[in-house]
């Protein structure tokens, strides 16, 4: 790593040789020698490659660059006795900063109870949604702290999971093409060749998985609309344009298009999953994991399920919150 070209110790210095204004009054309110201090200064302008001190004047002024870098060492000295203070004081009941990822139709369905706990064990927090094999990279990288994603890391060491959610995905089309071509609807296979398919792009892992599945089940269909995200593919279904595979949290996000949208069982024996997972490095955030994915699953049980069985009963008993393995 490269050298930043000063240490703490030499911040010190110059901050006191700054508010004293002379290089005596400096060693003695720091107990070393006057020679000392100039050495210090000396060497830290020479590391930076810029003058910090006026020394033609008394008492010594600060230059442009140093009344600079006079603000960022006091930042700089501060958060360091601050986090001395912390690490010694062995109380680590807030936490810095938490960042958070996961699914977007989990962020729409338990996206602020989720925050709302974690505001209780940190200063700081950011929450985001995207694809999710960009989240597993900002997990691994340090970027993130916390994923809830339809990928466990099977394969990484080091990493608590908490199983959120199994889900299985269903088929979605257009109402009243369902009421005119019902019996199209008794396979993929036939449905494919009434209707256009609407697909996730398949740079997700959703999209990877639908494709998958269809290759499974030997469907070859044709690869006309690909959307990155859930809402828009609801509503290119709603419109009369395709069906689509999906699973039930996503289809709460579409609730504006559900009117219009008619929700089966997939015709296919094969049942298929999507299970939702969260995941954190191992003993660095406490209990906090634990906490978010007990709160992640209650607040799926009372408000999630509780609209599924409403609109779909035929959906009860097929989802899985909480461990499913």
């Amino acid at each position: 790593m490269r050298s930043l070209g000063f240490e703490l110790k030499s911040l010190e210095v110059f901050i006191t040789a700054a508010k004293a204004g002379n290089m005596t009054a400096a060693s003695l309110q720091l107990d070393i020698s006057q020679s000392a201090v100039s050495q210090i200064l000396a060497q830290l302008e020479t590391n930076l490659g810029v003058k910090l001190l006026d020394r033609s004047v008394r008492p010594v002024e600060l230059t442009v660059a140093g009344r600079y870098f006079y603000d960022q060492s006091v930042h700089l000295l501060e958060q360091a006795k601050k986090t001395q203070h912390f690490v010694t004081k062995g109380s680590f009941d807030s936490l810095h900063l938490v960042r958070i990822a996961m699914v977007d139709s989990l962020a729409s369905t338990v996206g602020k109870p989720i925050i709302d706990t974690v505001k209780k064990h940190t200063e700081n927090w950011t929450m985001s949604t995207g694809y999710s094999h960009l989240h597993q990279q900002g997990l691994l990288s340090r970027n993130l702290d916390i994923i809830i994603s339809d990928d466990t890391l099977e394969n990484q060491e080091n990493l608590r999971r908490h199983q959120i959610l199994k889900e299985p995905f269903v088929l979605v089309l257009p109402k009243q093409f369902h009421s005119e071509h019902a019996q199209s609807c008794t396979s993929l296979l036939a449905l494919s060749k009434r209707l256009d398919m609407v697909r996730y792009s398949k740079q997700s892992l959703i999209g990877k998985s639908i494709e998958t599945y269809l290759h499974q089940q030997g469907l070859d269909v044709p690869d006309r609309m690909q959307f990155d995200n859930t809402f828009a593919v609801l509503s290119a279904v709603a419109q009369g344009l395709g069906w689509a595979l999906i699973t039930p949290l996503c289809l709460m996000q579409g609730e504006v298009f559900r009117h219009q949208l008619c929700c089966l069982p997939l015709p296919e024996k094969d049942i298929f999953y999507r299970y939702l997972t969260l995941i954190a490095r191992r003993n660095e955030l406490g209990d906090l994991p634990d906490v978010l994915a007990e709160g992640s699953c209650t607040i799926l049980r009372q408000h999630f399920l509780a609209k599924i069985h409403q609109h779909y009963p035929w959906l009860d008993g097929k989802i899985r919150v909480g461990k499913f393995s």
